[in-house]
């Protein structure tokens, strides 16, 4: 009976070992997120170790979106989500060596958030632009510019207000600007320059 014990103890720690070596990727290296209101990236900031399956799910935990990316190198991908109706959706990311890599519910559409802040974009001229925001909080924010898909500035703070000038000389047009804010629990909304 000991023998028996003694073996089982054993062998949970070693399990237990082994799950906890298994993987080096999570959160920090794996990571999804909004680009846009039906627009989600994953980036992959660790060198996959073999196929990585990306799974969307819906509220009924249907998966109707299944993609299979092979890669031997650090990547991003980014899923244009248009064609699904506005509502909260699983996205988990998974590999045959370390398993779940990454499972995350996000809202796909575009949210009205409970405003707990005040923002405001204006085009000074053709290169500049002010954008402010006021909130009624100190709680740590976001901010990003994103131009045609692309993150172009993007910075975080804490407090009840934030304004900046920004000038744009690479970018095609300010019409295609998008700055975005959101919370620390990704809350957030989407502001067009014009």
């Amino acid at each position: 009976m000991r023998l028996i014990i003694a073996t089982l103890v054993a062998f949970c720690i070693s399990v237990s070992t082994f799950a906890k070596t298994g993987s080096d990727l999570d959160e920090k290296t794996v990571k999804i997120e909004k680009v846009g209101d039906k627009k989600v990236e994953l980036k992959f900031m660790a060198v996959p170790t073999g196929k990585v399956l990306v799974r969307i799910k819906d509220q009924n935990s249907t998966v109707i979106y299944k993609d299979i990316i092979s890669s031997d190198k650090l990547f991003a991908k980014k899923y244009d989500l248009t064609a699904l109706e506005d509502g909260e959706y699983n996205f988990e990311v998974f590999t045959p060596e370390q398993g779940t890599i990454q499972n995350k519910d996000l809202f796909v559409g575009t949210k009205r958030v409970k405003a707990d802040y005040f923002t405001k974009v204006k085009v000074l001229d053709e290169n500049n632009v002010a954008f402010l925001l006021k909130s009624s909080d100190d709680s740590k924010k976001f901010v990003r510019i994103i131009d045609q898909g692309n993150v172009i500035f993007e910075e975080t703070f804490e407090g009840d207000k934030f304004g900046k000038v920004f000038k744009f000389e690479k970018v095609a047009s300010l019409d295609d600007l998008v700055f975005e804010v959101r919370n620390e629990s990704g809350d957030g909304e989407y502001i067009s320059a014009l």
